[in-house]
């Protein structure tokens, strides 16, 4: 079936994917009421745009399925958007030539404009035994369906980043023994320091959680076409269910085959223009391509800041604003475990020409970093107590000369003389 051009004369818009730089982005280009756009969703998912962030807390049982819808399908219908969901929807090609995107129920959908919003794929690690039901990722909704479907027993989680700790808390909090396997000495060795990283730790493993660091995933271990565990370096670890979170990859298998310049991601402009001046991005599948200041910089996108600011800008440009363009910050990390705090942003582990300010109150679970240079902040690191995170984020990226406040900055912004 074919989709042609609206009989009043609005040109066609299409949006491939409805994940949540996709329903930002609806957002801000209805905001106006000016969108003279006829526009068309495809999504693979079967159900509204959610808050992917949120799942761990799905997971928990902290929140329910309404908790982490972010507009619902009656919104769409208000704004005139067609919405279409579920596996027939799934773009599967973009003919360029003809401006058409074709699905895999067969459907065919005319476009002017084309916006892809098609997110990152979770990375599978190729041992032995990968394709065994029970091995899950972390990414989707239906991933979380499938976890709690498991009920309880013993999980393995193979990653001790972010996401890895979230869905290993949340797990815990479902019932399941919980043991985090991870190839780093540390749990968040991206985010944290050697101490940072050790208190959480304690704190996940004050409520059950068992680590195995520095190691190495060996095989999956299955039974019947199940799996029943995993072998790390010389040790068996039961497991009825295990969930892999090692990084995503974007996705971008559509754009390739449709000619697009791609690298890791889809290259676009500043603009979040691909080299097809009528397809733009929002999120995770982009990587931008920057050459202002000494060194050019390729930059992918997982987090929902920068995210929401692309789509702050193709929403912009397709309603005539070409002026808007994205500028890198940096994003602060907030882990989103159910009281534990945790805020970590920019350079925090010091080269020799900086200056480091800690306050250690590791016995009152607080712990507070801060690396400057030149008396401005290039990092910050907090655990316990994160309420100054945000006015440690705005000096640095604001550059602030910290001189004046340095005897007191480590304590904060209610310490600051009056």
């Amino acid at each position: 079936m074919s989709h042609y051009q609206q009989p009043d004369g609005r040109q066609k818009l299409v949006v491939i994917g409805n994940g949540m730089g996709s329903v930002r982005f609806l957002e801000q280009l209805f905001a106006s009421g000016q969108c003279r756009f006829h526009v068309t969703v495809l999504s693979e998912e079967d159900c509204p745009g959610y808050n992917r962030i949120q799942l761990s807390k799905l997971l928990a049982g902290s929140v329910d399925l309404d908790g982490i819808q972010l507009k619902s399908a009656a919104w769409y219908q208000q704004q005139g958007i067609e919405l279409l969901m579920g596996e027939n929807y799934k773009a599967i090609r973009i003919d360029r030539s003809l401006k058409r995107v074709v699905t895999h129920g067969g459907d065919t959908f005319d476009y002017d404009r084309l916006v892809l919003a098609t997110g990152s794929l979770p990375n599978q690690i190729p041992v032995p035994g990968a394709d065994l039901q029970g091995v899950l990722s972390f990414r989707s909704l239906a991933d979380v369906n499938l976890m709690l479907e498991a009920g309880q027993g013993q999980a393995v989680v193979i990653g001790g980043g972010l996401l890895g700790l979230e869905c290993g808390s949340g797990l815990a909090k479902r019932g399941m023994s919980v043991t985090i396997v991870d190839n780093m000495p540390m749990p968040m060795a991206r985010q944290l320091d050697e101490h940072a990283g050790g208190l959480l730790r304690k704190e996940l493993e004050g409520r059950g959680i068992a680590f195995r660091s520095s190691a190495t995933l060996q095989s999956y271990q299955g039974v019947d076409g199940r799996v029943c565990g995993v072998q790390i370096d010389g040790e068996y670890l039961p497991a009825s269910l295990v969930v892999v979170t090692a990084g995503v990859r974007p996705n971008i298998q559509l754009m390739q085959e449709a000619g697009l310049t791609c690298d890791r991601g889809v290259l676009v402009n500043e603009r979040l223009q691909t080299s097809d001046p009528d397809i733009f991005t929002v999120g995770e599948c982009a990587q931008m391509q920057l050459t202002g200041g000494q060194e050019a910089q390729s930059l992918l996108f997982g987090l929902v800041a920068p995210v929401y600011r692309h789509a702050e800008i193709v929403a912009a440009s397709l309603l005539g604003d070409h002026d808007q363009t994205f500028t890198p910050v940096p994003i602060p990390t907030n882990l989103k475990v159910d009281g534990i705090n945790l805020f970590s942003s920019g350079e925090f582990i010091p080269s020799d020409s900086d200056q480091v300010m800690t306050l250690d109150a590791s016995d009152a679970g607080i712990y507070r970093k801060l690396v400057l240079q030149n008396n401005r902040i290039k990092g910050v690191l907090l655990y316990g107590d994160v309420t100054d995170g945000l006015w440690y984020q705005e000096l640095m990226e604001s550059g602030t000369d910290i001189s004046s406040i340095r005897q007191q900055l480590i304590f904060g912004q209610r310490f600051l003389a009056a």
